[in-house]
């Protein structure tokens, strides 16, 4: 039972930690992050999220805190640390995007 209950626990912290990246997509578009970020979050009106996105901790400062003139601030209240992490584990699944040199219409045609 202990051995159970411990299982659980870890389990609950690695979640947290990781966030669920499904949830996190749909929040991207809830909350409206791709209004700045686009639907990728490979950047637009605002700064390129996407992929490879930076740390967990350094994602929630900034979002707290983003300083004057940049980005709304989204509260606790408004987005829990929970959804946040959520957001950035889907940031995390978003691949790199195609090579210039892969698309015909921008050169690469051969």
């Amino acid at each position: 039972m202990k051995t159970l209950l411990l299982a659980l626990a870890f389990s609950a912290i690695a979640s947290a930690q990781t966030g669920n990246a499904d949830y996190g997509k749909k929040l991207w578009t809830k909350v409206g992050c791709y209004q700045c970020h686009g639907y990728d979050g490979h950047g637009g009106a605002g700064a390129k999220l996407a992929p490879k996105p930076i740390t967990l901790p350094a994602f929630l400062a900034y979002v707290r805190h983003p300083g004057p003139g940049n980005m709304p601030i989204y509260t606790t209240k408004v987005l829990p640390d929970a959804e946040l992490t959520d957001i950035w584990a889907f940031l995390k699944t978003v691949p790199d995007p195609q090579p210039v040199k892969d698309i015909p219409l921008l050169g690469g045609i051969k």
